[in-house]
This record gives structure tokens, C-alpha cells and sequence, in this order.
């Protein structure tokens, strides 16, 4: 059965088009990134929000095409990029955003160290080295080499950690486990304690469980026709997944409007927030309306 997207799915579309003029609106003349400079932490929550939204956009165009059966690896990551958002707008905003910034930052500058000091082509290691090198004059590490700025890093993101803390090397392991309580150990526990275990189990898990390589086997069946067996492909309904995207971006907008401060009275982000209310309504979806109810749309 090939999955056929219903008309009650085009306002993902919709969706999926407000988040990206969002995107825009956030660069136009006279708005936040024409009067201040990007700094690390809108960095991080411009590029995982773009990111998400990447995702989104090729999940609906797979899922247009009839191939659901690929797209649980692309879901799997959105909702971990959906997941760090919802933590890093919680509270705090500005240091945990920073956080993930420099944790990726010195994660992907240790491994490509690292690549090129295990590399037995020395002469191939050299000239990786040279190019990196020239990428990285681009960092705010003011660094010259790929081993300076890799200490650099390094040291940005002790640095955002507690100096006096008996176990800080494990707490270090997960940028999101930065608070006074250290119980975000796991993103499993990340889920629980931001109230969305649901989401953990019913979702994220299975979908972990697919990103593997085999999940295809799942979707083989063998029936009998006539006097023979057929083995055919059957394709599963992902319309509750579409329902999770439209409903994880539209929480999306609504933080990214309200920590930009672009949702004044008369804007255009109001109008789109009226617009996501009705549909909730449809909806019942209980988070985003405790959104919206916050900025006085109810």
C-alpha cells in the first residue's frame, strides 16, 4: 500500500513555509541581524533550527513520493534536534545554546585532529592539515592551526562548566546536562525531565531502532497467490508522524518569534500564530496550545 498524503496534511506545507520566511525575516533590513552581529549561541539555535527544518522539508517530500520506508532516520534526528530546542528555550537560554556551539565545535576539530594524526599517508595527513588549516582562519578561535583551535574549543567549553564539581569529566559528556541538578545524563533522561517521555518511547526508540540498515526487512511480505508465493514491499501509513512535524515546527516558530522578539502586536508572526491556533483547535494538541496561551493567543 503506498502512503497517499491527505488534503488535512497540506497545512505542513504551510507550516513548513512560515518557518523558513521566519528564517528570512530574522535577516531582513532593520530586523535583529541587521543591528547585531550573530553571536555563538545564535549560531547554535539558527543552525539546529535550520537544520530541523531541512529534515522537515525532505521527510514531506519522501513521504509525497511514497517512501515512508526511509525516512525514519531523517525522523529520528528531527526529533533530536526538536528535543535540544525545546531545552535550550526552556531557560537559560544563551548559555546552553553556547554550550552545544562550543561542544560541536571541539567535538568536530578533535576528530578531524584526530584523523589526521592516524592517517599512515603522511603526505595526504599534511596536506588535509594545510586545507583545514585554511578553514579554520574563519573560527572565532583566532587560532592558526587545526591543533590550536582544537585546544581553544576545548577550553571554551570547560569553561561553561563548574570548576569545583566531584564528577565533572562525566557531567562534561552531555553538553545538555549543564544544570545545578546534572540529571540529564541520557537523552532518555533529557525526555523525562523536560516532560515529553512520550515522544522518547513512542517515537524516538523505534526510530533508533531502525537507523541500523534493516528496518527494510520489516516491510517484506510474502503472500500467497494462486499456486505461488509473491514477495512485495508494503509501505506504512506515517500520517501520525506528519501530524509530530507539523505540530514539533509549529512550537519551533513560536520559540524562535518569541526569543527574537519579532511578534509584536501588528506583525506578521501574529497572524501566523492565529493561524496555528486554529489548526491546533483541530488538533488538540495540549503543548502548543500552552504556547500560545503564553503570548495571549487563545
Amino acid at each position: 500500500m503506498l502512503f497517499e498524503v491527505r488534503g488535512e496534511y497540506m497545512s505542513l506545507e504551510v507550516t513548513i513555509n512560515d518557518n523558513e520566511k521566519l528564517i528570512d525575516k530574522l535577516f531582513e533590513d532593520n530586523s535583529v541581524f541587521s543591528k547585531q552581529k550573530l553571536t555563538p549561541s545564535d549560531v547554535a539555535i539558527i543552525s539546529l533550527y535550520y537544520s530541523a527544518l531541512s529534515n522537515a522539508k525532505a521527510i514531506k517530500i519522501l513521504t509525497d513520493n511514497g517512501l515512508t520506508n526511509v525516512t525514519d532516520t531523517l525522523l529520528r534526528t528531527f526529533i533530536e534536534q526538536s528535543v535540544y530546542l525545546t531545552y535550550i528555550f526552556q531557560k537559560n537560554t544563551k548559555v546552553r545554546a553556547e554550550l552545544l556551539f562550543f561542544y560541536e565545535k571541539m567535538n568536530s576539530h578533535t576528530k578531524a585532529l584526530n584523523i589526521v594524526k592516524r592517517l599512515t599517508d603522511k603526505k595526504l595527513a599534511k596536506n588535509m592539515e594545510r586545507q583545514i588549516d585554511n578553514q579554520i582562519k574563519n573560527d572565532p578561535s583566532e587560532a592558526s592551526s587545526l591543533e590550536e583551535s582544537t585546544k581553544y574549543f576545548r577550553k571554551r567549553y570547560d569553561t561553561l562548566f563548574p570548576q569545583n564539581t566531584s564528577n565533572r569529566n562525566k557531567i562534561k559528556q552531555h553538553w545538555y546536562n549543564a544544570e545545578p541538578d546534572y540529571k540529564n545524563t541520557s537523552f532518555n533522561q533529557l525526555c523525562k525531565n523536560l516532560g515529553i517521555k512520550d515522544l522518547y518511547l513512542s517515537m524516538y526508540a523505534p526510530y533508533s531502532d531502525n537507523t541500523h540498515g534493516v528496518n527494510g526487512i520489516a516491510n517484506f511480505k510474502v503472500k500467497p497467490h494462486n499456486d505461488e508465493f509473491n514477495m512485495i514491499i508494503e509501505m506504512y501509513d506515517k500520517s501520525s508522524e506528519l501530524t509530530m512535524l507539523e505540530s514539533e515546527l509549529n512550537m519551533m516558530f513560536i520559540r524562535m518569534a518569541s526569543y527574537y522578539k519579532i511578534d509584536g502586536a501588528n506583525s506578521w508572526v501574529k497572524t501566523v500564530y492565529t493561524k496555528i491556533y486554529c489548526n491546533v483547535l483541530l488538533q488538540r494538541n495540549y503543548r502548543v496550545q500552552q504556547l500560545l496561551k503564553k503570548k495571549g493567543i487563545s
